[in-house]
């Protein structure tokens, strides 16, 4: 029970979310950007079933739990005794899941009577980008009968859903991430040269390698775009070395960046004068969001929700693994200065009237107090 200064008793709704780590990603910003949101009769625990990253979950408020399960590689059953064992001391109104790697805590927190469980579908990854393994579509039917509410961030994601994996509709909610257009906002003064920027987890479903080919390529065909751009790539992860050999080679490998993992982000947008997705799978990425929010074009894959979000007005969708068609893209934003103002206003404006953050924490508000 909670006691507000100057109010009567309002009951604390605990809620347990759920994901299979805690390191920088869209979908822990998601995490991270909705609970700072809620309002404070919400009590919430995080639970990673492997590991956190401290300089991450430090962007949680002081009074959010943070719990790691430390799941063993492969099949671990003792996740399960150790996940019920969480939920007898926590009892939790809501247990919230992220993607496929924790569906399988749903069937414990049934089993416990927890009140309200939902389960999120943030995107994929490189085992099944376009979600054709049908050994997961089962696996999700089977857990199906277990869960309330599935949420998918975005159109893409919500009709493969009802159509291919054929959850209930009557049991899908499509939330679309949002951003803080009042952080995330343009820069004062248009920046210097032509800067070609990307921000992501560093892995294989991102494949960031097509990135560096297709500037690379962008520079063979144009001296001017050679002269004046870079192309610089914000995080870290497991494809860094393959990166880092792809640059090696190139011959405009010093006008290359790896920036590393940074936490200045509205600064770091503020320097693009392009922004850049090659993904292979994507749900609604929040880099892009935050990226358009700051008035910055993009030219992206052709890939789960990305089309959702980026049209024309806004820059170029390219088809996946096509690095000529995305050097192609970043030759006429680099030629046609006046059309890619045209697009960094388009592409504010996009943000600020469908991908607002308020209206995403309000949705996840109506879901955890149905």
């Amino acid at each position: 029970m909670l006691k507000l200064a100057g109010t009567k008793n309002i009951m604390t709704k605990k809620v347990v979310h759920v994901v299979y780590s805690l390191h920088i990603g869209g979908l822990e910003r998601v995490l991270v950007n909705t609970i700072r949101r809620m309002p404070a009769t919400f009590q919430h625990t995080v639970v990673c079933l492997t590991e956190y990253s401290d300089d991450f979950a430090r962007l949680l408020p002081t009074s959010v739990e943070i719990k790691s399960l430390g799941k063993k590689a492969g099949q671990d059953w003792s996740i399960f005794k150790k996940w019920a064992a969480l939920l007898r001391s926590v009892k939790p109104d809501v247990v919230h899941t992220f993607n496929l790697a924790t569906l399988e805590m749903q069937v414990v927190a049934a089993c416990m009577r927890v009140p309200v469980r939902i389960h999120a579908e943030h995107g994929r990854d490189i085992y099944d980008p376009k979600g054709l393994n049908k050994k997961y579509w089962w696996l999700r039917r089977l857990v199906s009968p277990f869960v309330h509410t599935w949420v998918t961030v975005s159109g893409e994601l919500f009709e493969w859903l009802i159509d291919t994996v054929k959850i209930p509709k009557r049991k899908t909610r499509l939330i679309r991430n949002g951003v803080d257009t009042d952080l995330y906002v343009p820069a004062m003064d248009k920046p210097k040269g032509f800067t070609i920027g990307h921000v992501g987890r560093l892995s294989p479903i991102k494949n960031q390698v097509l990135l560096v080919d297709a500037f690379n390529l962008a520079c063979s065909l144009s001296k001017d775009f050679a002269k004046c751009s870079r192309l610089q790539i914000v995080g870290d992860g497991e494809s860094r070395p393959a990166l880092e050999a792809r640059i090696k080679q190139s011959d405009q490998k010093a006008s290359i960046a790896l920036l590393g993992a940074r936490s200045d982000m509205p600064a770091v947008y503020r320097g693009f004068t392009v922004f850049a997705m090659s993904s292979l799978g994507e749900g609604i990425p929040m880099t892009l969001l935050e990226a358009m929010a700051c008035g910055i074009p993009a030219v992206v894959t052709n890939v789960g929700g990305m089309p959702e979000v980026l049209s024309d007005d806004e820059g170029f969708v390219v088809a996946s693994e096509d690095a000529k068609a995305m050097a192609e893209a970043f030759l006429k934003m680099f030629t046609n200065s006046t059309e890619t103002q045209q697009m960094s206003t388009a592409a504010r404006a996009k943000v600020i009237s469908q991908f607002d953050e308020a209206k995403m924490v309000a949705d996840y508000l109506t879901l955890y107090n149905q």
